[in-house]
């Protein structure tokens, strides 16, 4: 382990795992044909597919317009689809395709192998324990901006 005391500074470690994380999956879809910022909306729509744009957005951390961009590609190739909101006649919603159901389970497929790798050498009481703190830090700071 390293002795540099950044190395073990909690901020920095979760921001360098989660960049490392993001690195290693690109490379592992790099085949795909899927930008880093392509592969980031559907790896979001596995979990919020139907949601309106603005929502999406707001998950990813990105403006309406360069997500808008990134949705007309992604349509663009049959992957997804935006739907009229039924509840706001100005919204679209944003939901995944039969035709991209095939390349979100390739997906999925090289997401688990990133799993194995971050979690090779860990006990399944470690893990649990890592997914907890991580959980209760995540709840931490979703109630404080709440």
């Amino acid at each position: 382990m390293s002795a540099d005391p950044l190395d073990r500074n909690l901020e920095f470690l979760v921001n360098d795992v989660a960049r490392l994380m993001r690195r290693e999956y690109g490379r592992r879809v790099k085949g795909m044909n899927l930008t880093r910022s392509q592969w980031w909306v559907m790896v979001h729509l596995i979990r919020f597919d139907g949601c309106n744009q603005t929502q999406l957005a707001e998950e990813l951390d990105v403006g309406k317009v360069a997500l808008g961009g990134l949705l007309d590609r992604l349509e663009s190739r049959g992957w997804i689809e935006r739907r009229p909101d039924p509840d706001d006649r100005r919204a679209k919603r944003v939901y995944l395709t039969e035709a991209g159901r095939p390349l979100i389970a390739e997906m999925q497929e090289k997401a688990r192998g990133v799993h194995r790798l971050i979690i090779s050498g860990m006990d399944r009481g470690d893990q649990d324990r890592l997914v907890d703190l991580l959980l209760q830090a995540k709840n931490n700071l979703v109630e404080r901006t709440s």
